[in-house]
Formats: C-alpha cells, sequence, structure tokens
C-alpha cells in the first residue's frame, strides 16, 4: 500500500474503536482502494466491501483473490441490508465508512469530479444509475439550484452562481467541466477565492447527483437492526454536512427517550440503540497530516451499539 490513494485515513484509530479479530465480520461501506480494509483482513476479520466506482470494486476483487476472507460487492452503503442478504450475513460486528471523494476520483478527468480537468459534467459514482450533473443543471429551476448550492457548498453567493449557471445554459446546455468552470469563473468578482467557490460548487453537485446525504442518513438507520449488540460503527467525514448528520443522529440514538421536555411521561417508547464512544470527533494529528493531507479535514464519530428488545439478529 506505497500509492498515496490506498493511505488509510486515521488507521489507527478506527482499528481501536472496530476492535478486528478472527471470526469477526465488517462491512467497509466505502471500500475505495481497499486500505482499511486491509487493516481490518491483518487483523484476522471477515471483510464485505461495497463501492459504487467500477476501479474501487475491481481493485477489491483483484485483493480477494488471495484474500479469501474479503468479498466485494458493487452497491451503495445505502443498501446495507441487501448487501448482507446477498453475503448471507445476519449480522455484523462492526461497519466502517469512511465517506468523501478520493484523490484518484478527483484526478479522473472522465468522472467529472474536478474543476481542474475538462471532462463530462457527470458526477455519478456509478455511471449506470441516476442522472449526470449536466442534465440535473438543465432540470434545475433557479430557485432549487440556489438551494443546492448554498445548503450543499455552503456557499453565501449561491443565489448569484445558480442565476449566471441557469442563465449559461439558456444559451448552450452545459456538459463538460470546464464549460461549468468557465461560467462560474467569469461571473465572479475581482478578487473572489475562485479556487474555492470552484470546489463548493462541484462538492455541491457531487451530493445532490448522488444523494450522499440521504444515503448517509439510510445507512445510519440500518446500522442499527444489522450491527451485532457490543459490535461497533465508525464513521470518517470531511465536510460539516456530513458530519453534522452523524452527530445528531448518534445524539439521538444514545437517549432512551425523544419526547420534549414538556412531557412528564415518555409517550415516544424510544430506547437508546448506541452507546456514543467519541465525545468530540477524533482528528488526526499533524503528522498524520503531513503524511496524507486527505487526514487534515477528516472527523472520526465511533459507538459501540447496544443489546435492545426491540431489535432481533
Amino acid at each position: 500500500m506505497t500509492d498515496r490513494w490506498h493511505v488509510p485515513v486515521l488507521k489507527d484509530e478506527v482499528l481501536g474503536f472496530l476492535e478486528p479479530g478472527p471470526g469477526r465480520r465488517f462491512v467497509d461501506g466505502t471500500f475505495g482502494f481497499g486500505g482499511h480494509s486491509e487493516t481490518l483482513l491483518e487483523a484476522g476479520a471477515e471483510v464485505l466491501g461495497l463501492d459504487l466506482d467500477e476501479e474501487a470494486v475491481a481493485a477489491c476483487r483483484r485483493i480477494s483473490t488471495d484474500r479469501p476472507r474479503l468479498s466485494c460487492q458493487r452497491r451503495s452503503f445505502r443498501e446495507l441490508e441487501a448487501a448482507l442478504a446477498e453475503a448471507g450475513w445476519n449480522h455484523i460486528d462492526g461497519l466502517l465508512l469512511d465517506l468523501g471523494v478520493s484523490s484518484r476520483q478527483l484526478d479522473d478527468p472522465d468522472k467529472g469530479f474536478s474543476y481542474r480537468a475538462d471532462g463530462p459534467l457527470d458526477l455519478r459514482f456509478h455511471q449506470q444509475h441516476g442522472r449526470p450533473a449536466c442534465d440535473l443543471l438543465e432540470d434545475l429551476d433557479e430557485k432549487e439550484l440556489t438551494r443546492i448550492l448554498r445548503d450543499y457548498g455552503e456557499d453565501r453567493g449561491a443565489r448569484q452562481l445558480a442565476r449566471a449557471i441557469k442563465g449559461a445554459g439558456r444559451t448552450e446546455p452545459l456538459r463538460t467541466t470546464a464549460q461549468l468552470t468557465t461560467v462560474i469563473t467569469e461571473s465572479l468578482p475581482a478578487g473572489a477565492p475562485v479556487n474555492a467557490i470552484l470546489s463548493r460548487v462541484f462538492q455541491a453537485l457531487r451530493i445532490a447527483v448522488n444523494e450522499e446525504l440521504t444515503a448517509l442518513e439510510e445507512v445510519l438507520e440500518q446500522a442499527v437492526r444489522v450491527v451485532a449488540p457490543q459490535g461497533r460503527l465508525a464513521v470518517i467525514a470531511y465536510h460539516s454536512l456530513e458530519d453534522r448528520i452523524v452527530k445528531r443522529w448518534l445524539d439521538r440514538e444514545r437517549r432512551d427517550c425523544l419526547c420534549p421536555p414538556s412531557v412528564p411521561v415518555c409517550q415516544c417508547g424510544h430506547l437508546a440503540t448506541v452507546k456514543v464512544l467519541t465525545r468530540r470527533p477524533v482528528t488526526a494529528t499533524d503528522d498524520e497530516i503531513a503524511r496524507n493531507p486527505r487526514a487534515r479535514s477528516a472527523k472520526l464519530r465511533a459507538a459501540e451499539v447496544l443489546p435492545n428488545p426491540q431489535r432481533s439478529h
């Protein structure tokens, strides 16, 4: 694993929380190019790798030829329960999600994830699923595009950007990353942080195209049904939108009652499903960031699944 794309972020911390070992089963819901899965396998665990990216699945299958404890499926982690059914697993001992986009995906112009190289304006993890970004931009009205750029790109100039993009699209459909990059760049005032704005726009469109935040919410809800009691969940997020979803979900699921304080006796019947193991998100050390710059924005949250009479395995 000498190639920089294979370096797993927060490797030691992930292993410490997941506690892999012989006879234990884990799902790596974002296989990528196998960095985290490799460390789980080295500890003796059995691993099911999931990924939508064709190259990642091909890499998983190559590794699995001499690693019989590794299997893989080309699926989104939002299909966790279906993936386990296909694998014949009733439950797992841990789930790992390393969210975000790999450097290799960003560097591949055919995927259209980056504004730095010209390519099709696609942005899909799986080119046979969903609509590419170019179609999305055609279909969205200015108001909805503004919402996406504001909510997913956290850009204060979302309205102006949406107006520029939709205006250009009425003249000529935007089909390439270079076209979109030019429209955005030319719409910005002098002195604007061009690269940062471009990065936020591409992030927002990628999240919308792949329904990333919805997928994260769905897999978290499934996790407490399929991770065995005392099993572990570890999620690495790279921007505040993802981390906020994980934080809020953990805060809700650690509670025995979700009724408002004004209700004297619990009426919701909710029982805590997890014990939170990270009071604050775990971040990378300066040494790790120097070795692997991708770790700079990483935030790891982890939890242990509790026995719950409402759950069955």
